[in-house]
């Protein structure tokens, strides 16, 4: 929060992200309710879901092309013009509900989804160059909140539109589009002070395979230097974690159907347990520098993997609910210092003409699990609660064990 305050810059980049992250949540939410109100809603309603995942496909590509891009700032701001124009069109078009109209506003939400990776690669090397080291993982810190708060703002600002306009997709679409508008003329007024280091262009083509290899090495030399783990090993607890992570709301849609919280209503616990996750989440984020902050990355992770164990033996025992509730607001409290601790390790220690790269493929081979583990959970909390928390106990002991495995020096 300080850094916020103080740092001009950072406050630039700041405001910058939040508008673009509203009006990317904003759709997010009304496209799948557009979808809903198509007379194929069931199969559009699935294809909504499916498109968030296709972006992750490309996120290594893109990010190379965000390292070799030589003048970042200028291709930022164009960047967020070419999205509102994006969404300019899907206004136009969103009034028909036909098939091949839905067809070209998923292609333009996916065209939207791969630049708006390509700018947050963009960015990386601005803020390396610009804010020291020791303020870095305040900074990650911050911009978590930052997207924390432009979901839950994009969200509610799209229902309310939704709500008062009767339905009118298009002027949602047009709200969208202003605020990608806002967030390039914010950078564009400011466009002197986003400054980098000067980059080398690659003249050589792309080999992925070869790219790959490359930044895991690069990045496994970091965590045996800086953490004296081995990348392999840290990734593999960040997949289980994620994993368990990306489950646990599915897994509360299901055990809340026959458990009750202090006799709230369905829809009252769901947003009791929405609101504790996002709080603990915000709470973390905004607490960079508190004990817990100032733990190494994996003993965050160890701390992670121990709440996940003592969340579903608590769910498992019928503790009271409040145990429940308050082990995942702790989970969340260490999942939101864990990721800009990552972040920051990177940021601090890697060249910044491979950051967006690098960042890009460890959120690709993150991202992946994340409806993994939202569909095996659903399964088996369909097929029984107990079995499925039993699962989610299972994962969470291998979880614990690889931490604290990865916690002796190698």
């Amino acid at each position: 929060m300080r850094l916020f305050l103080k740092h001009h810059l950072f406050r630039i980049l700041t405001l910058s992200r939040f508008l673009s992250s509203s009006g990317a949540y904003i759709y997010n939410l009304v496209f799948v309710v557009y979808a809903a109100s198509l007379p194929f809603k069931s199969l559009a309603v699935f294809v909504a879901n499916m498109i968030t995942i296709l972006p992750f496909l490309f996120t290594f590509y893109v990010g190379i092309k965000a390292d070799q891009t030589q003048n970042k700032a200028r291709m930022i701001i164009w960047v967020g013009c070419l999205q509102s124009i994006l969404f300019l069109l899907i206004a136009i078009v969103i009034r028909d509900s036909n098939f091949f109209t839905f067809a070209f506003i998923c292609l333009m939400n996916i065209c939207s989804d791969v630049l708006s990776d390509y700018t947050a690669g963009l960015r990386m090397p601005i803020i390396q160059y610009n804010i020291s080291e020791d303020k870095l993982y305040e900074a990650y810190s911050f911009t978590q909140f930052v997207s924390y708060l432009s979901n839950l703002g994009g969200q509610a600002l799209g229902v309310w539109i939704l709500t008062t306009s009767q339905q009118n997709f298009s002027l949602v679409a047009i709200v969208n589009s202003g605020f990608f508008l806002l967030s390039s003329l914010i950078l564009l007024k400011n466009r002197k002070e986003l400054t980098h280091l000067s980059i080398t262009v690659e003249t050589q083509p792309i080999n992925l395979v070869q790219q790959m290899k490359t930044i895991y090495a690069d990045m496994d030399y970091v965590f045996r230097k800086k953490e004296s783990k081995s990348l392999f090993k840290i990734v593999l607890v960040i997949l289980i974690m994620n994993t368990l992570g990306g489950a646990i709301g599915g897994i509360y849609h299901f055990y809340l159907l026959d458990h009750d919280i202090y006799h709230l209503s369905y829809a009252q616990a769901l947003f009791l347990i929405e609101g504790v996750s996002l709080g603990g989440a915000i709470i973390g984020s905004l607490t960079p520098n508190d004990y817990f902050g100032k733990l190494s990355f994996s003993n965050l992770l160890s701390l992670n993997a121990l709440l996940f164990v003592l969340l579903a033996i608590a769910n498992i025992l019928d503790f009271p609910p409040l145990v429940g509730i308050i082990c995942l607001a702790f989970v969340m409290y260490f999942m939101s210092k864990s990721m800009p601790k990552l972040d920051t390790l990177l940021l601090s220690n890697l060249s910044s003409d491979v950051l967006a790269r690098s960042n890009n493929f460890l959120s690709m081979i993150f991202s992946l699990t994340l409806p993994f583990g939202m569909s095996l959970f659903s399964f088996l909390a369909l097929q029984d609660i107990r079995i499925c928390w039993w699962v989610f106990i299972a994962g969470s002991v291998i979880g614990l064990i690889l931490s604290l495995e990865t916690n002796r020096n190698e």
